[in-house]
């Protein structure tokens, strides 16, 4: 497993501006969670990796360690979840049959003592199939995924347009910076949204009909919130993600062309809206939310085409 050099990790890191930084996580954090211990912290340290140091303890930011990690393929639980994401992508390429159940489960959204909590599900993600009928804290939603295009049906401009994503790094974010396209033209670094909103743009100057879409990605034994661009193919909206799919070749946990950057993925995702949105409110506040998923296989005779409302709750 080939990890990235270590200048080239802080040099990346060191790209984002520093009052962006939140110094809390100690160093006994950053190996309980992120695996960076001895020597690749000190290591970091001495290359420049951004810190502060209070009362004799180092203190970092937590999305910078969580960039080192990743880019070193070190085991923290964001890495081992992100190698069974490919598993979606291998389903659809396959056209093996496979049932996805994402638990939806949330809690209440303030710990205020006495609050009582009141869940509400907004209408994009009724739309889904979830019944407004059933408690909203818990739903279920059901997704058979199969063959959703081939990619040789894409017209012939969009791989060409797609490989453009071949020059930006995946970097893991502040919210501030999640829709800087500028900051993207600065250093060539992107979250799957940034990513996804410069391809809809791109898509978009060159003549096609393009929107960012902002979902579920189906993985096991979770699910993830997710950014990708859908182009209208015709008069069908339809699903890409050519930034995750180089993104996993990177973190060599896909094999190179094992997934076309223009395979259709429209089974693969729950599409909910444009931006992000809450799938669980507590009293107007976003309710936090597991996602737990199941994958179970089907036979062939049992798949049918996943359509936009490809969902119930149970």
């Amino acid at each position: 497993m080939n990890a990235e050099p270590l200048r080239d990790i802080v040099e990346r890191i060191r790209r984002v501006p520093d009052r962006y930084r939140v110094f809390d996580q100690d160093t006994s954090t950053a190996l309980r969670i992120f695996r960076l211990g001895d020597p690749a912290l000190s290591d970091l340290l001495d290359l420049g990796l951004p810190h502060r140091s209070s009362g004799g303890e180092r203190y970092f930011d937590e999305l910078d360690l969580a960039n080192a990690s990743l880019a070193l393929r070190l085991p923290s639980p964001r890495y081992l979840a992100m190698r069974r994401w490919p598993e979606i992508f291998r389903s659809v390429v396959d056209d093996r049959p496979v049932r996805y159940e994402v638990a939806v489960s949330a809690a209440c959204g303030s710990d205020v003592p006495g609050h009582q909590c009141d869940f509400r599900l907004p209408e994009e993600v009724l739309a889904l199939g979830a019944d407004p009928d059933l408690a909203a804290r818990r739903f279920t939603l059901h997704r058979e995924v199969g063959a959703s295009g081939r990619t040789g049906e894409v017209p012939q401009g969009l791989p060409q347009l797609f490989a453009e994503v071949s020059r930006f790094r995946f970097h893991i974010l502040p919210v501030a910076l999640y829709g800087d396209l500028s900051f993207l033209a600065a250093t060539s670094l992107a979250n799957c949204e940034l990513a996804s909103r410069y391809l809809v743009q791109r898509a978009n100057e060159d003549g096609y009909e393009a929107r960012r879409s902002f979902g579920l990605l189906l993985s096991s034994p979770y699910s993830l919130h997710h950014f990708w661009p859908e182009v209208r193919l015709d008069g069908v909206w339809t699903a890409f993600d050519p930034y995750m799919i180089l993104s996993l070749e990177r973190w060599e946990v896909l094999k190179p062309s094992e997934v076309s950057a223009t395979q259709v993925l429209n089974s693969a995702v729950f599409r909910i809206a444009e931006d992000w949105i809450e799938l669980v409110e507590d009293a107007g506040r976003p309710a936090p939310v597991s996602l737990l998923t199941r994958r179970r296989p089907l036979d062939d005779g049992a798949v049918s085409a996943p359509g936009p409302a490809d969902g119930t709750a149970s």
